[in-house]
């Protein structure tokens, strides 16, 4: 069953992504989570080089895109170029305090969720954090995320299902990666990729596990050895 998403591919305005300079066989390059976040309206997670005019002159840029549903039910195109960081007074309602700017500059992230009034819908809780590739400052319905039971193989506890709820950087141990090996990591909710976020890997040493591997294996060896004498 295919996913439903907000706009369908035959909404796409090809022309308009031309008219900024992106070739519309992109969208085929695109992998299927990409496309189902782009039909959806979100923020690309690549840079386009798009056409731009500064100052009456003709530049190609760097740029995130999305498609934006107008009011009269046509949708366009929304280039984010990067920009230069900058930490408003005041965003959607909410007035930054000086710890609150001092997050969002050092981790990029607000690290707690905020009542915030979006320009369409209500007014409600939602995380804050910076895209590392365009400087801007996103937001993301606390709705959105979904907290597991389980994260790489880890049970998460109350406390620690709470705390990343909360939008707070939580330490989880006894994760495992795709090589089987465990390892301990910092995780913390992302607006900007409307993902959990992973930091601060290290691996586990294997330490009394491996040697109790090496003993299980020795005792395997003896064992055939006996069944052949």
């Amino acid at each position: 069953m295919e996913q439903k998403t907000r706009m369908s591919m035959d909404q796409i305005p090809f022309e308009k992504l031309e008219k900024v300079g992106i070739d519309r066989n992109f969208v085929g390059k695109m992998e299927k989570q990409e496309l189902n976040d782009f039909l959806n309206g979100y923020r690309s997670d690549k840079l386009y080089t798009v056409n731009a005019k500064i100052g009456g002159e003709d530049f190609k840029i760097p740029a995130k895109i999305r498609l934006q549903s107008n009011e009269d039910g046509s949708v366009g195109i929304k280039v984010h170029p990067i920009q230069r960081l900058n930490i408003p007074d005041e965003y959607m309602g909410h007035k930054f305090t000086k710890e609150e700017k001092g997050a969002l500059l050092n981790d990029k992230n607000l690290g707690k969720a905020v009542e915030l009034t979006p320009k369409i819908g209500e007014r409600g809780p939602f995380y804050l954090s910076i895209d590392s590739k365009t400087n801007e400052l996103i937001p993301l319905r606390t709705s959105y995320i979904q907290i597991p039971d389980k994260i790489k193989g880890a049970t998460l506890s109350a406390e620690q299902k709470e705390n990343l709820a909360a939008g707070k950087k939580v330490a989880v141990d006894g994760m495992t990666g795709k090589d089987d090996k465990k390892f301990s990591a910092t995780l913390q909710v992302e607006a900007a990729s409307r993902k959990i976020s992973f930091s601060d890997f290290k691996q586990e040493k294997q330490g009394q596990s491996e040697s109790a591997k090496q003993e299980n294996s020795e005792n395997k060896k003896q064992g055939a050895r006996q069944k052949v004498s």
